[in-house]
């Protein structure tokens, strides 16, 4: 695509003058009323679930609880199941399935 440098285009200015703030009148209620959004359950839901994520246990204060057990020696590890996912993980990255 080549972009012509002959033509000129004016900037166009913006209208710097305050503009009043619009009043309802009392047909617009109607209009209004019309526009509000009322969730259903699962949406109120999910809404809530993500306004508070503070419930939910996060990642990193997780791995702390984590590494604690292991400094422990309370965490069981299970080799094989970790042996797998080491081996899964080294195909996905080879590109391999």
């Amino acid at each position: 695509m080549r972009i012509s440098t002959s033509v000129i285009t004016p900037p166009v200015a913006r209208d710097t003058r305050e503009q009043a703030p619009l009043t309802t009148k009392s047909s617009d209620a109607a209009v209004t009323s019309a526009s509000v959004v009322k969730l259903s359950s699962a949406g109120t839901a999910a809404a809530s679930a993500e306004a508070a994520p503070a419930a939910a246990p996060t990642t990193t204060s997780r791995l702390q609880t984590i590494r604690a057990m292991l400094d422990k020696g309370d965490y069981p590890v299970d080799l094989d199941a970790l042996a797998s996912r080491i081996v899964d993980d080294e195909l996905v990255r080879a590109g391999k399935s």
